[in-house]
């Protein structure tokens, strides 16, 4: 019996041993990431820096710690769809106020634990029409409905002519305490701090990453606003313009990519669907400079164009508001344009890139085929000049540019001006 009690108590002494020397499992990681002050393009940026991490790396639970007083309806619905989509398990903890768009943000996580003396509501739209508090009172509904909370309450929150019988009436809209949250079932906890809010899903351990604003989200957020994404097309469209009228240098093609990549960069597309966009960007880019140095009946440059507007389209979100900011960027960019078109010929830059000094035959210079004979001549365009294509003087076809305009093809020109080898004509006009 003695003998066998020592080999029970050998095997269960090596057993332990044997648990004792595996590694220990790593802590879990809960993140929180601290919203506060106006919702806005830059707290959009935050969340969903924040909920990449989540994703990537694992954590068992994202706290979204809310103190506001509201903000953009439109950066709180892409907030709200980004908490709806994740697979990580989402906790709002009110700290202070979460109104209006605060109480959307709320609203989307599965959870909502609320500090002492904090409240939630007061979702009004501004202005309060008609249209728009039906879309949001919609929105709020079934944000609720979708995360397990009333959506009577959600509605309530949106629009003062319900009501809320026993905390609002009739014409006021609702908000509600801690107390009132938690009695009425929209709030599962009262907590002092995160931490304690952790404790109510036995969290408490869990080792806390925290997220707060940073340059980069402030950065974002600024590409984000329309006026900065109506401005960074237009000069988009502008750099491509100047490099059709300097003929093809580079500098505009190059300046407009990287004004595209801060435009895909204010985005909301996935890395993915990023890189398809400059690619299709870069590509459009480059028909259109071949189009400029290779005569193509236009085939490459109407190409370009459709290429890089619907790389912008897509860019900016492909809605509504996208046709606006292109529509906008376009008028901004011809009175960019025009106003540029005075400056440059006279500018150090372009004094820098064009060449003035001519190789003419009174210096030496002679090239291999004189075409000095041609200055003055008139004929007809072949192809479109944009501003290179051919033109037709007499029996010969000859390789002409304009001025820098557009000449259509099957228009008379004259020879104004003969650069060596480099042929310039302009249209004819006709006296009536």
């Amino acid at each position: 019996m003695l003998k066998k009690s020592r080999i029970f108590l050998t095997i269960l002494s090596l057993v332990f041993a044997f648990f004792a020397a595996l590694p220990a499992s790593a802590a879990d990681t809960v993140r929180i990431v601290h919203v506060s002050g106006e919702i806005d393009n830059a707290r959009v940026a935050l969340v969903r820096r924040s909920l990449t991490a989540a994703e990537d790396e694992g954590d068992k639970a994202v706290v979204v710690e809310i103190n506001t007083l509201g903000g953009e309806v439109e950066s709180a619905l892409k907030i709200r769809d980004m908490l709806q989509q994740t697979n990580v398990p989402t906790i709002a903890y009110v700290s202070s106020r979460a109104w209006s768009a605060g109480a959307l943000i709320a609203l989307s996580c599965r959870h909502i634990v609320m500090a002492p003396g904090s409240s939630i509501g007061a979702a009004e739209p501004i202005p309060a029409t008609e249209k728009n508090i039906a879309a949001l009172k919609a929105d709020f509904s079934a944000t609720a409905a979708a995360t397990g909370k009333n959506p009577l309450l959600a509605e309530a929150m949106v629009d003062k002519t319900l009501g809320y019988y026993g905390y609002a009436d009739a014409g006021q809209i609702l908000a509600l305490t801690d107390v009132q949250a938690r009695a009425l079932n929209l709030s599962e906890g009262t907590a002092d701090s995160e931490t304690e809010a952790l404790r109510l899903y036995s969290l408490g351990e869990a080792t806390v990453v925290s997220d707060e604003m940073e340059p980069r989200d402030m950065f974002v957020g600024i590409l984000r606003q329309p006026i900065v994404r109506m401005i960074l097309v237009a000069l988009i469209l502008s750099a491509l313009v100047i490099e059709i009228k300097m003929g093809g240098i580079g500098a505009g093609l190059g300046m407009a990519v990287i004004m595209g990549a801060l435009l895909l960069g204010g985005s909301d597309e996935s890395w993915f669907n990023s890189m398809k966009l400059i690619a299709l960007f870069v590509l459009g880019a480059v028909f259109i400079g071949i189009e400029l140095v290779t005569p193509s009946v236009g085939v490459f440059g109407l190409a370009g164009v459709v290429m890089v507007f619907g790389s912008l389209f897509f860019m900016l979100g492909a809605d509504m508001s996208a046709l606006y900011i292109l529509a906008g960027s376009i008028v901004f960019a011809v009175l960019l344009f025009i106003l540029l078109g005075k400056r440059l010929p006279k500018s150090r830059f372009l004094a820098k890139v064009t060449l003035h000094n001519r190789s003419t035959r009174e210096k030496g210079y002679s090239s291999q085929e004189d075409k000095s004979r041609y200055l003055y001549e008139e004929g007809k365009t072949i192809t479109i000049l944009r501003p290179a294509g051919t033109v037709r003087i007499g029996k010969e076809r000859v390789d002409a540019v304009s001025g820098g305009e557009f000449i259509d093809k099957d228009t008379e020109v004259r020879v104004i001006q003969v650069e060596g080898t480099r042929v310039i004509v302009e249209p004819v006009i006709k006296n009536k």
